[in-house]
């Protein structure tokens, strides 16, 4: 039921194509500092920018059925874990939701960790997959009914990688 949409504004003005950097001593896949991608999921989107390298923000967002989520994700890579194709990553994250059905209508929050890993299959393009626990809290707007509980979620996306800054 919970799902994420974001708007994507813009992006025919980002940059061209450029890869995730190779951490240069061991030869690891290490996303760095400026890069920027565009994820791909069901139901929706992604844009993630690395202010560090190994650490990420991202925008979420989902929309399915008459259920909106908008999303705010960190990611840390640890260096120690990356090998040549793939790079482990712990994430947390904060929702809004909102949804809208046929006999209710309302709005809420959830927050939530996440671990998973990132695989790159090509210089400018990886998949990635976690798994993780959120925890979930909606209001109906018209009863003022409030349901909460813990949702376990599995996330599958593409990602392609485009550069605001030096890599």
């Amino acid at each position: 039921m919970l799902r994420r949409l974001l708007i994507l504004l813009l992006l025919a003005a980002a940059p061209s194509l450029v890869r995730a950097e190779e951490a240069p001593a061991a030869g690891k896949f290490f996303p760095a500092k400026g890069a920027l991608n565009l994820d791909l999921n069901y139901p929706g989107a992604g844009l993630r920018w690395f202010p560090a390298s190994g650490r990420a923000l991202e925008l979420i967002g989902q929309k399915q059925d008459e259920i909106f989520t908008g999303s705010l994700r960190y990611y840390y890579y640890p260096e120690k874990l990356a090998g040549r194709a793939i790079a482990p990553y712990l994430a947390a994250e904060g929702d809004y939701l909102d949804f809208k059905g046929k006999y209710s209508k309302g709005s809420g929050w959830g927050g939530g960790l996440f671990a998973g890993a990132e695989y790159r299959l090509g210089p400018k393009f990886s998949v990635q997959a976690d798994l993780g626990a959120l925890y979930v809290s909606v209001t109906d707007k018209d009863t003022s009914l409030l349901e909460d509980g813990l949702e376990f979620l599995m996330t599958f996306g593409v990602n392609f990688y485009f550069s605001t800054g030096k890599l």
